[in-house]
């Protein structure tokens, strides 16, 4: 909203989330339902997409930071990416833009291979969006910590659940009987997508944000009436 520029001084002022950031609210599936969950990485997921591919502009933006605790939430649940300290620009409309940068970021949210090699591109912000997917699919933090060190990634064992069909024994206990099986399973693609090990494999924020909408349309048909969005989908 506003910014200062004094001596050695330099501040940002951010609209007020009043409700503060989401990490906040991961593990309780009664005050962030399912469908309020799905509006908030809908929302996020657009401003990814504004950031990567920009329209009449010289510059795309990487966030390097994409995490729970940076997407703040306002008195109706909107979702408002913060924390732009890290932020890196690059060449607007390209298809995969790459910057040699010291790897930064968060352990855990951060792209291994951006950590290991220094290549920074927007598949970089993907796979740190696609844990924040699973942490509020399974209401909880992607690291363990003990006595402040890090000491567990739950990322590998969100993956490996995925692949063996096992998503019920991650997903929040109280969340999953709120879900469209049509909703869990759009959300849960395309969180796993986002997530792979190979950078070439994960979707561009358009997809994962058409991707997201469908989840959040599916999970709407749901609680609207007595027929779920994947029976009417079987139907047409």
């Amino acid at each position: 909203m506003h910014f200062c520029i004094e001596g050695g001084e330099m501040i940002l002022v951010y609209e007020y989330a009043t409700r503060g950031s989401l990490d906040r609210y991961l593990s309780d599936a009664a005050t962030l339902t399912w469908i309020q969950r799905l509006r908030i990485c809908v929302g996020t997921a657009r401003a990814l997409h504004f950031l990567h591919d920009p329209k009449e502009t010289a510059h795309l933006v990487l966030h390097r930071d994409i995490k729970s605790a940076n997407i703040l939430l306002d008195d109706n649940w909107t979702a408002k990416v913060s924390d732009f300290g890290l932020a890196k620009h690059g060449p607007a409309n390209q298809m995969h833009t790459y910057l040699v940068s010291h790897g930064v970021g968060t352990p855990g949210y951060c792209d291994p291979l951006y950590m290991e090699f220094g290549f920074l591109s927007k598949e970089s912000d993907v796979y740190s969006f696609g844990v924040v997917l699973f942490e509020v699919l399974c209401g909880r933090l992607c690291c363990e910590h003990h006595n402040y060190e890090l000491t567990k990634i739950l990322v590998p064992m969100w993956r490996q659940c995925f692949n063996e069909e096992n998503l019920d024994n991650i997903i929040l206990p109280g969340l999953r009987e709120q879900m469209d099986l049509g909703s869990l399973k759009s959300y849960s693609n395309i969180a796993y997508q986002c997530v792979k090990k190979a950078r070439e494999e994960r979707p561009m924020m358009a997809k994962i944000l058409e991707e997201l909408e469908l989840s959040l349309a599916q999970q709407e048909l749901f609680e609207g009436g007595d027929v779920s969005a994947d029976e009417v989908t079987s139907r047409s």
